[in-house]
């Protein structure tokens, strides 16, 4: 009898906790489904406010278009600002896609940023995260798919959450797409910096490219490709000085976060005069732009930042090309 008491006993508190663990369960659910829909009410007023308050987006732009001019303003220590679209212009296009790469080139942005992975059978592809779930109507990690795998996923619309035709590009087809056009922003977040530096050369467009590199892959491409455009990212001013006088680039990475912009500014500019500085708007500046604040933005150029990195290319070309005039 004391058995039988004993495991109707434990019995009851196995059922007891199966239920806590549903209702556990079931509050998870709740709470993931609540966060989702807040996320995607933010989304939506975001792009809506894009859209509505940007009327400035339906002018042409006014400064010099074409790979061959930006080009030579990149290379003048004079010249007016550039404006680097973010993952290409993904507010109207998704993100590291060919159409987004397109549409920045359609509107007279200077310079498009890339994010390169290498997929389980070492194809480059064109993506930011380290899983595809974001962007992509599947899951998985980007280094333990194959290329057909990832080819087969389709790319989101950020704006609609919907299923789109367009695939996962490579990098091939993205520098063959945009080769002559404009200058790319190669972000390397793998380690097959061989394969990268044989298909720039492969394509010649080391003239178009910039390596965001760490200092071994930059060390790589430059002792096989001295005429490579490298683009360091420092991030104190130690950094700032070791980068400058190792490899005396054409260009190079702050951020104002890290600096006093206009100190970090002079010091580029005695050690090169016409080196550029890359700073990002991106986050709390676009964000501020979007609410109708521009002065992050404007504040970066006041301090000597001459290549602007935005998630609102065709915005920001319009303040730079307006004021350029």
């Amino acid at each position: 009898m004391k058995n039988l008491l004993f495991s109707l006993l434990v019995a009851g508190l196995l059922f007891q906790a199966c239920d806590f663990q549903k209702a556990a369960s079931r509050e998870e659910a709740l709470k993931q489904s609540a966060e989702k829909k807040k996320a995607d009410d933010q989304r939506a007023e975001r792009f809506k406010k894009y859209f509505a308050a940007f009327e400035k987006l339906n002018q042409k732009p006014f400064c010099e278009q074409g790979l061959e001019q930006v080009q030579e303003i990149f290379g003048n220590p004079e010249g007016r600002v550039l404006v680097a679209a973010h993952r290409g212009d993904h507010m109207e296009k998704p993100e590291n896609s060919l159409p987004s790469f397109e549409h920045s080139v359609n509107y007279g942005t200077d310079i498009i940023e890339l994010d390169i992975r290498n997929s389980k059978d070492d194809s480059l592809m064109v993506i930011h995260d380290g899983t595809v779930n974001r962007t992509t109507n599947g899951e998985g990690k980007v280094a333990e798919m194959n290329y057909e795998q990832l080819r087969a996923l389709k790319l989101i619309d950020e704006f609609t959450g919907k299923d789109t035709d367009l695939q996962i590009p490579t990098l091939y087809e993205s520098l063959k797409a945009m080769k002559g056009k404009i200058m790319i922003d190669l972000d390397i977040k793998c380690d097959n910096i061989e394969a990268i530096h044989a298909m720039v050369a492969a394509l010649e467009m080391f003239d178009q490219c910039l390596f965001f590199c760490d200092e071994a892959d930059m060390d790589y491409v430059l002792g096989r490709a001295p005429e490579a455009l490298v683009m360091p990212r420092a991030r104190s001013m130690e950094s700032l000085e070791h980068l400058m006088e190792k490899y005396n680039p054409a260009i190079i990475h702050i951020d104002d976060s890290n600096f006093e912009v206009s100190e970090a500014v002079l010091y580029i500019k005695s050690m090169r005069a016409d080196c550029r500085v890359w700073a990002n708007a991106l986050g709390k500046y676009d964000r501020a732009a979007i609410e109708g604040d521009d002065e992050g933005i404007h504040r970066l150029m006041e301090q000597g930042i001459d290549v602007v990195q935005t998630d609102l290319p065709r915005y920001v070309q319009y303040l730079v090309c307006s004021e350029a005039l």
